[in-house]
């Protein structure tokens, strides 16, 4: 529980409304008439929404960066569903004296073959 400083404001809500009313007391004075009350009113909206609104007993805060998260966050997941026969791994091996790569599937016993031989091996590391 944070404390109030003045009336229903603590501190970091009075900090939001003197930056956020000294944004648009700037912007009010600096800009033509009929386009400043455009550009100073969603500011405003926003600085009290800040200050006052909870969403979810969350602060306005969590909730519009949250939302910032989702809108920018990619929306579509791909899932390749297949069987045990796509178990297979690749593996690139290189020389030093080539760039080029060797292409090499391993198939499911050879992968089994090798996990068997490598748990063992780390089993007498163990011991050891």
């Amino acid at each position: 529980m944070q404390d109030r400083i003045l009336g229903p404001l603590t501190l970091v809500q009075f900090v939001y409304a003197v930056v956020g009313g000294g944004l648009c007391y700037t912007i009010y004075m600096k800009v033509p008439s009929p386009l400043n009350i455009v550009i100073v009113l969603p500011i405003v909206v926003f600085i009290v929404c800040l200050d006052f609104v909870k969403i979810n007993e969350q602060p306005f805060l969590h909730f519009f960066l949250s939302a910032i998260q989702y809108v920018s966050a990619p929306k579509q997941r791909f899932w390749h569903r297949g069987g045990e026969s796509d178990l297979s791994v690749e593996i690139y091996k290189s020389t030093k004296a080539e760039t080029q790569y060797k292409h090499k599937v391993i198939s499911k016993e050879e992968m089994e073959k090798f996990a068997a031989k490598t748990d063992t091996d780390q089993a007498q590391l163990i011991k050891i």
